[in-house]
């Protein structure tokens, strides 16, 4: 899980991340960032936009459809490592990488992202196909690493009877008016999109130390929707800090 220090703004965005529902495989979410601090220390999250996996819930709308096309390539290695894939197939689009850490330390995938690992940690990650191979950068880091070539194909964002989309939040792509995300009571569902939008917006990083020394035990409650954005299933809080 990378470390990385955000502002108001992005803790909301990050926290929204963590609770959503499905992850597009490609996206980011070990990628490290400097930003604004917020506390001396830094701010553990999961980032990426997206990234809390639920099990069983097959593809949500504006999710990546993945389909393997190649036998994965298992490794077992202790710091750097050039893995060497073969010649992809014609319609793959992505490698995908599934890291196990069997120690604590730090590693970078080929694109740069990256950031610590904890022993037992696994993180799953889309790369570009650049030639017939990638590369892991690592310290003394022990890993095991599984990678496939496949082909990832965005599915469309849902539209309800009130017109409102719905689906998963994944970079570079349209936010979607509900978005995917899990309850605090586990409960699945959807929450607006103008309901997850950050409270303050920091103009310098002296604005965002002063908002958080205000507003740092400030809580929002989110309702969760079904995707008809009008049957409630849940909430889940929002913290400032």
């Amino acid at each position: 899980m990378s470390t990385t220090q955000v502002t108001p703004a992005e803790h909301h965005q990050a926290l929204r991340g963590a609770l959503v529902a499905h992850v597009a495989a490609h996206s980011p979410r070990r990628r490290t960032a400097r930003r604004w601090a917020l506390t001396g220390g830094a701010l553990a999250l999961g980032l990426g936009g997206a990234t809390a996996a639920a099990a069983g819930l097959g593809v949500l709308p504006g999710a990546d459809r993945v389909t393997a096309l190649a036998d994965p390539v298992h490794v077992t290695a202790q710091g750097s490592r050039v893995v060497e894939l073969g010649t992809a197939p014609a319609d793959a689009t992505h490698v995908d990488a599934e890291i196990r850490c069997l120690t604590a330390g730090r590693f970078t995938f080929a694109d740069g992202a990256g950031g610590a690992c904890a022993a037992g940690e696994e993180i799953g990650y889309s790369l570009p196909i650049e030639g017939s191979s990638t590369r892991i950068d690592a310290d003394s880091l022990r890993w095991e690493g599984t990678f496939t070539y496949a082909r990832h194909d965005v599915t469309p964002l849902g539209v309800n009877a009130d017109g409102d989309t719905f689906g998963i939040e994944a970079p570079g792509r349209p936010v979607p008016d509900l978005v995917a995300v899990v309850a605090t009571n586990g409960a699945e569902g959807y929450a607006y999109a103008r309901d997850l939008a950050p409270s303050h917006e920091p103009t310098s990083p002296a604005d965002a130390l002063a908002w958080q020394e205000e507003h740092g035990d400030d809580v929002r409650r989110i309702p969760v929707y079904l995707s008809d954005g009008r049957t409630e299933v849940g909430e889940f809080v929002i913290t400032a800090g």
